[in-house]
């Protein structure tokens, strides 16, 4: 038998995100704290998700059932964003706070809200979205590796 406890590599509630600079990659000092994959927030946002495409999808089989043509409701860019956005928003529990053009700004959900839509800060995006899709970011380190 071995000695290794399959809890010690369970996912934590919580994750905190040092957010890098763009270009040099160095560290900034601003940390972002998200919601891990099992904190009862994400999985409530997860089965909302899974239950709004289930139910896309059983419409889409009702209607060739019924002989009709199925046309997908067309969502733009923007609006795909912005769901995404609120998703990542609904998943983060605070970051610390940053001046932006000499205002201090503090977390809140409208605050990260405007800076993830910023479209200058498109870098920003993509790395809370890099660290939120892999959940071993939310793994601690095994004392025993």
């Amino acid at each position: 038998m071995t000695d290794f406890d399959l809890s010690a590599v369970d996912a934590q509630d919580e994750g905190e995100l040092v957010i890098r600079h763009p270009k040099t990659l160095q560290p900034t000092g601003w940390i972002w704290t998200f919601y891990g994959p099992g904190h009862p927030i994400t999985v409530d946002l997860s089965n909302r998700v899974a239950q709004a495409a289930l139910k896309r999808a059983a419409a889409r089989r009702q209607a060739q059932v019924n002989g009709k043509k199925w046309k997908e409701d067309e969502e733009s860019l923007d609006q795909l964003r912005a769901e995404n956005v609120d998703n990542i928003v609904t998943r983060t529990k605070g970051f610390t706070p940053i001046k932006l053009d000499g205002q201090l700004i503090e977390y809140s959900a409208d605050a990260a809200r405007q800076l993830l839509l910023d479209r200058k800060k498109g870098w920003l995006l993509e790395q809370i979205t890099d660290y939120l899709k892999d959940e071993a970011n939310f793994i601690q380190p095994s004392a025993t590796s």
